[in-house]
């Protein structure tokens, strides 16, 4: 379920799916004659980062649950900085085609046609053409995937 869950999110947020699952199925340490696992190398990778992005995501229930001392816990190395490395690695292409979207429908199409268009947006769509500069939807859209949640 979480490797469905994360492909939709990708697909409905960056307009890019992970593709999680074409990686092949992880068994568990217990399980008595498990087929071999077949990797392709976009399973690998989605794998990889399918793995990266929830152990980003313990880091941060972490600190959510240590309160205002969680700097405390990370003196000497920020916990999510190794994982973020490869959820970056992966996201900024996309960022980075979202920018060029914009740019070049800017420079092809009217206002009117862009209005049209939006609705069929992403998310990612959606808060690059909120926002103007590289470096500020850049900053706006990982400030959004990073920000804690509260149910």
């Amino acid at each position: 379920m979480s490797r469905f869950t994360l492909d939709s999110a990708t697909d409905f947020l960056f307009g890019n799916c992970v593709d999680s699952l074409s990686a092949g199925l992880p068994y568990p340490h217990t399980a008595k004659n498990p087929p071999a696992l077949t990797y392709s190398a976009k399973g690998a990778a989605a794998d990889a980062f399918a793995k990266a992005f929830a152990e980003a995501q313990e880091v941060c229930s972490t600190r959510e649950r240590m309160g205002w001392i969680w700097p405390l816990s990370e003196i000497w190395e920020n916990k999510t900085e190794k994982p973020m490395e490869l959820v970056n690695a992966y996201l900024e292409p996309i960022v980075k085609a979202a920018l060029e979207k914009k740019r070049r429908s800017r420079d092809e199409k009217s206002q009117v046609q862009e209005e049209e268009d939006r609705d069929d947006g992403t998310l990612l769509d959606h808060l690059v053409g909120k926002t103007s500069g590289e470096f500020i939807s850049r900053d706006v859209f990982f400030q959004w995937l990073r920000k804690p949640r509260r149910s």
